[in-house]
């Protein structure tokens, strides 16, 4: 469980993120929602560490994260297996086994000697969740993962974030969801301002 007790951040003298008190668990999907600037990228970054709070508590076990914040840095001139394969020498626990298996989870197995200037938005969307799921994280934080996806693959990588929340906690931050993509959640909460300002549970 990750817990977020009084969280606030501040960054040259402008309020940020304000009395941010909550716990996620495992075996969840949560869907931060809210306008553009309502503080949903700031709280996953505070989440990953990439940011710390100004004052508050953050209260979380050595968890692994697998992360989408803006915009991926994949090497355009390289494939998208070369791409993984560097990504997963950092790391050193991944091998070409697994970088295959979730190319084909993410519908770029075809692809995967491709270079990535030659793919469109969607399929450069499906890459970095490949990137971010293939190390079997505690802990995904996805900044809006569905954009460009077409409805074919939107339902399949939904389907296949559904498959994998047990023992894990998934974090999405997204707007304009209908319906049919709000069923996915277990908990949406609605950020504005930097503040939690409503919670509704599935």
């Amino acid at each position: 469980m990750i817990k977020l007790e009084s969280i606030y951040k501040d960054i040259k003298g402008k309020n940020i993120l304000s009395d941010i008190n909550y716990n996620f668990k495992k075996g969840k999907i949560y869907l931060l929602k809210g306008p553009n600037g309502s503080g949903k990228t700031m709280l996953l970054r505070l989440l990953c560490d990439l940011i710390h709070p100004t004052s508050g508590n953050i209260d979380k076990p050595k968890y692994s994260y697998g992360v989408i914040i803006e915009n991926s840095n994949f090497v355009e001139n390289e494939t998208a297996r070369s791409n993984l394969k560097f990504l997963a020498s950092i790391k050193k626990k991944i091998n070409m086994k697994q970088i295959e298996y979730y190319l084909s989870k993410v519908n770029l197995i075809d692809y995967a000697d491709v270079k990535v200037k030659k793919y469109s938005l969607g399929m450069k969307q499906r890459l970095a969740i490949c990137q971010a799921i293939m190390e079997e994280p505690d802990v995904l934080l996805l900044d809006e993962p569905f954009n460009a996806l077409d409805d074919k693959n939107f339902m399949e990588i939904v389907k296949y974030i559904e498959s994998i929340k047990e023992d894990r906690i998934i974090i999405i931050a997204a707007h304009g969801f209908n319906l049919q993509e709000l069923s996915l959640f277990d908990e949406i909460i609605t950020m504005q301002n930097g503040q939690i300002v409503n919670i509704k549970w599935n």
